[in-house]
């Protein structure tokens, strides 16, 4: 049976045209073709000769202001979509410290330690393509699992997945957790593009923990994939473990983290003095 494709064209034809009309729309005589009222524009365009058919040679196209605002709305889209990207990557970097809003420009001090951090974000591709991570080591309080934020952030910043995991909690977590759970655990320790392992030696000191924390360490170095770890052990002490256990651990964790020192005061502490201050002065004036 055949079918009378003219009809069809021809509704086509018109449904299109009317789509692309708007009431100041004209028709220039210098080419027969319909243009934008607005921007004074092509909105029609000749076919090829060869493809001109049953008296149909022009067809719609977008004149210079219908492209813009295509252009504008899909780039609005995409940033959307951009955002809520980066809003998950968030969600899922941080699920149990607090360090959505740490970020290097809200840092009081640029201190060394902070700029070597943000160099490692900015050159993030380089160290990402050979594996190398961060191991930064100092004091309690000085700052340490800060600029591992930071730097979490300003990588999620471009949609580079991120986890942010304190060790003691991972032990903790796998220590019921048998066989094929145990094995889900480290799959999910593995799968983001950085890991960063806070607090390391912070976790219980028995056999289990450290066997735990290693297979943690030597997995994800044999993934390839780079990770941070934090801790406030010496790097000579490191350097010089004499528990074997330890020693595997530290030798996997020094062999692809480049060591950054944190040093100076409690940062922590003087912000809690500050803050035990500020509510004193509060609460006086209230009385």
């Amino acid at each position: 049976m055949s079918v009378n494709v003219k009809p069809i064209m021809a509704a086509i034809v018109e449904a299109a045209e009317t789509l692309n009309t708007a009431p100041d729309d004209y028709i220039n005589p210098d080419d027969g073709l319909k243009y934008c009222g607005k921007c004074h524009t092509p909105k029609e365009a000749y076919f090829p000769e060869q493809y001109c058919k049953n008296g149909l040679n022009k067809h719609p196209i977008a004149c210079k202001c219908a492209a813009e605002e295509r252009a504008r709305r899909e780039a609005e889209q995409r940033e959307l979509e951009r955002l809520n990207r980066i809003a998950m990557l968030r969600s899922e970097a941080f699920r149990d410290i607090p360090a959505a809003g740490w970020r290097f420009e809200n840092a009081e001090v640029m201190t060394p330690q902070l700029a070597k951090a943000r160099a490692y974000s900015e050159n993030w591709d380089a160290f990402r393509q050979d594996g190398t991570g961060l191991l930064l080591f100092g004091n309690v309080g000085t700052g340490k699992s800060y600029a591992a934020g930071c730097i979490a952030n300003a990588l999620i910043e471009k949609m580079v997945s991120v986890l942010f995991v304190g060790l003691s909690d991972v032990v903790n977590r796998m220590q019921g957790n048998f066989g094929a759970d145990r094995d889900a655990c480290l799959k999910m320790l593995m799968r983001p593009e950085l890991l960063i392992l806070d607090d390391l030696g912070a976790e219980r000191n028995t056999s289990f923990g450290k066997e735990r924390v290693f297979d943690v360490v030597n997995k994800r170095l044999l993934t390839g994939k780079p990770m941070i770890v934090t801790t406030n052990i010496p790097l000579s002490v490191m350097q010089k473990a004499a528990d074997l256990d330890e020693r595997r651990i530290y030798d996997r964790v020094l062999e692809i983290c480049v060591p950054i020192q944190f040093n100076g005061e409690n940062f922590r502490k003087g912000n809690a003095a500050e803050n035990v201050k500020r509510a004193a002065k509060i609460l006086n004036q209230e009385n």
